[in-house]
């Protein structure tokens, strides 16, 4: 009964929204030059997409509710991506997920007597008298899960409904969750902006899609303050970048950027000699080292820290005293400017300039000067003959305050720290290099106040540096930032932090909101608890991840006595393909041992791909890619090769990449080795 209901609902909503379909697509377009006209033909455009998407699937979720300080009785709110009104009648047809009273969707679990939601009126107080999960597919309701009925005992229809939706299988896209968003989710999503919001989650807690739905949160709630192209997005890589680029627009948020940290600085210091070398060309990359073999010289260990943060400062303040001029200016015999005053400018007047700045306003001083000077003359001509040789003096003494690059500053501030080792090519550049240049080039350029940003998202933030963070919260109003990441996948522990204290500090108390995850809702019961007891090896054991109970096949972890590894990845392949995966990964601890296998299985499967750190594309089907690169993704199925002692010593850095590697399977997990297998796999495993 309730499913013929809901069937007939949707025939109702989708004869209206076809109405309004109809009439903005037959609208005719507008090509003319006229700006505002351009602006109305652009939201008839999205108009006409959103109404199209919403024929398809227009809501996801239903709850009645019952206000309190109104007589009538419960209204029914049917919620989707994004809000639409009857335009007969005004009334709302379905409830935008970002608007305040959809909340109550998202927080209410069943236990609750009464509940509220904060209005732009104030505080709303009422009761639910039903909660009910829908999904429509291609303009038909197949499915309809009741979490919640006033007055009745139901099993558990919203963690039926959420373990269909994690059930699914995925393809080369991070989806959005709006029809799934948790509680404790939605406290994050919805937290207000004035606070910057650091979220420690386990790995398949779905942080990187609260951090994107918080972003078009904001955007709908506080659209007067904050703008999409002032907002920005970091990520590890442009693989990533491109596997969560789906998201936002699915949402109905466009004008994001989205981005690396050093593609953003490289941009940002428009210098075209400045390149990050590849680490393969430079030295071997850090996380294919064993913690025996590291060499981490002193002066890349400080290139991201606090201290050489504060090193730079006071080099800065030193160059830019030696920058200015020691003599006084004279414009013509006996009218002399005292240095002594211009100092004082540079010091009080001008304090919080960029050097550059500070200049430019000294030469419009310097000139108003000249011609208040140039006044003690009487006659016309000598005036006009004193200003000029003055002008002309002006000019000389000016070309004595040399033009500087970041990059040149900054080889002088290392030659003048004694690290001489450490000064870069400029198409040499290391990541650690490039927080100290964009420092140097705020200090001494200044930034336009139009390009800070109003909200800054930072992804697999424990791989971010003090350094780099504090020099995005310089650039950022406010204190709007979403910083999301996981301590124990920190495996790039050269770059990044060890605690979230460290980025913490930053802020005062309360500047900052701390968040912690630990329901994983990416992978079965199986792959999360094999998953969680590598983390045990780890001396600063990190909060382990509770699984949301959806049961599947053992982790398979196999000893190849009389098979190849060739053999058995090509089995292991066809098996998952049997098993209609569609997305599968085969992860290597380097790149080089990708590169070997897919070169030797690339003819037996044409559409697999090899993904390096080099890559921007991720397409989904069969992938070979090395276990860094894997940070982020996720696929139906993993096979790990190789798990033997020495790709993965009992050490830090190798427990945290088995880590990662493991988590990265929704539904099948296979790790395979020739020799011993690491005896970060424990005993009871093998």
């Amino acid at each position: 009964m309730t499913f013929k209901y809901e069937e007939k609902i949707l025939n109702q909503i989708q004869d209206k929204l076809m109405v309004q379909y109809e009439a903005v697509k037959n609208k005719p377009i507008y090509y003319g030059d006229d700006f505002n006209l351009q602006v109305l033909e652009d939201n008839r455009k999205k108009r006409e997409h959103y109404l199209q998407k919403a024929l398809e699937e227009p809501y996801f979720g239903r709850f009645d509710f019952q206000n309190f300080e109104q007589e009538s009785n419960k209204e029914t709110y049917y919620i989707g991506k994004q809000g639409i009104n009857d335009e007969q009648t005004g009334h709302l047809l379905i409830t935008d997920w970002r608007a305040p009273i959809a909340s109550l969707f998202y927080a209410f679990s069943g236990s609750e007597e009464d509940v509220y939601y904060q209005s732009p009126d104030g505080l709303v107080e009422g009761e639910i008298h039903l909660k009910r999960n829908l999904i429509i597919r291609n303009s038909e309701l197949t499915r309809s899960v009741d979490s919640f009925v006033k007055g009745q005992t139901l099993k558990s229809g919203g963690d039926e409904f959420l373990l269909y939706k994690l059930g699914e299988q995925k393809d080369n896209r991070l989806r959005d969750i709006v029809a799934t968003i948790q509680g404790e989710q939605n406290n994050i999503i919805r937290h207000p902006p004035h606070q910057a919001v650091l979220i420690q989650g386990v790995a398949g807690s779905g942080k990187t899609t609260v951090a994107l739905h918080r972003l078009a949160y904001l955007l709908y709630e506080y659209r007067e303050t904050l703008k999409a192209n002032r907002m920005i997005i970091f990520a590890p890589n442009a693989v990533f970048l491109d596997y969560i680029s789906q998201v936002l627009p699915e949402l109905g948020v466009g004008d994001i950027k989205q981005t690396t940290f050093a593609d953003w600085a490289l941009e940002t210091l428009q210098d075209p000699k400045l390149n990050i070398i590849p680490l393969a060309q430079k030295r071997k990359p850090f996380f294919e080292m064993n913690e025996e073999t590291k060499e981490v010289s002193s002066f890349e260990t400080d290139k991201k820290s606090p201290h050489f943060k504060k090193q730079i400062e006071d080099a800065l303040d030193l160059l830019e005293k030696r920058w200015i001029p020691t003599e006084d200016f004279e414009a013509w015999p006996g009218a002399v400017f005292p240095i002594t005053q211009l100092m004082y400018w540079f010091e009080h007047d001008f304090q919080k300039d960029s050097v550059l700045t500070k200049y430019e306003r000294t030469k419009s001083r310097l000139k108003r000067w000249i011609e208040i000077e140039v006044k003690q003359f009487s006659d016309k001509k000598e005036q006009q003959q004193a200003k000029k040789d003055a002008m002309q003096r002006l000019r000389s003494y000016l070309r004595k305050w040399k033009k500087e690059t970041p990059y040149h500053l900054y080889v002088q501030i290392l030659k003048n720290l004694k690290f001489e080792k450490a000064i870069p090519e400029k198409n040499q550049l290391d990541i650690e290099d490039l927080a100290p240049l964009i420092h140097i080039q705020l200090y001494w350029y200044g930034i336009d106040k139009t390009k800070k940003f109003d909200h800054v998202v930072i992804d697999e933030a424990q791989d971010f540096s003090y350094y780099q963070l504090s020099l995005l919260k310089s650039l950022t109003r406010g204190h709007s930032f979403t910083i999301l990441g996981d301590l124990a996948q920190g495996i790039h522990s050269n770059e990044g932090i060890e605690h979230w204290d460290e980025f913490i500090s930053l802020w005062q108390a309360h500047q900052c909101a701390y968040f912690e995850i630990t329901k994983s809702y990416r992978s079965t019961y199986e792959i999360i608890e094999f998953s969680n007891r590598i983390l045990t090896h780890l001396e600063k054991k990190p909060s382990f991840a509770e699984p949301v109970f959806r049961s599947g096949e053992p982790v398979q972890l196999n000893h190849l006595k009389n098979e190849d590894s060739i053999n058995a990845i090509k089995n292991w392949i066809k098996t998952m393909q049997s098993k209609e995966m569609r997305t599968m990964a085969i992860i290597s601890r380097t790149q080089s041992d990708s590169e070997k296998y897919y070169e030797q299985l690339k003819h037996l499967f044409p559409k697999s791909a090899l993904l390096g750190t080099d890559d921007s594309q991720y397409n989904g089907g069969i992938s070979f890619l090395p276990v860094y690169v894997s940070k982020g993704l996720e696929f139906d199925a993993v096979l790990i090769v190789d798990a033997d002692q020495k790709n993965y010593p009992l050490n830090p850095l190798s427990t945290k990449l088995l880590y990662v590697a493991c988590t990265r399977a929704l539904h099948h997990l296979t790790i395979i080795h020739q020799d011993n297998p690491s005896f970060i796999l424990n005993d009871e495993d093998c």
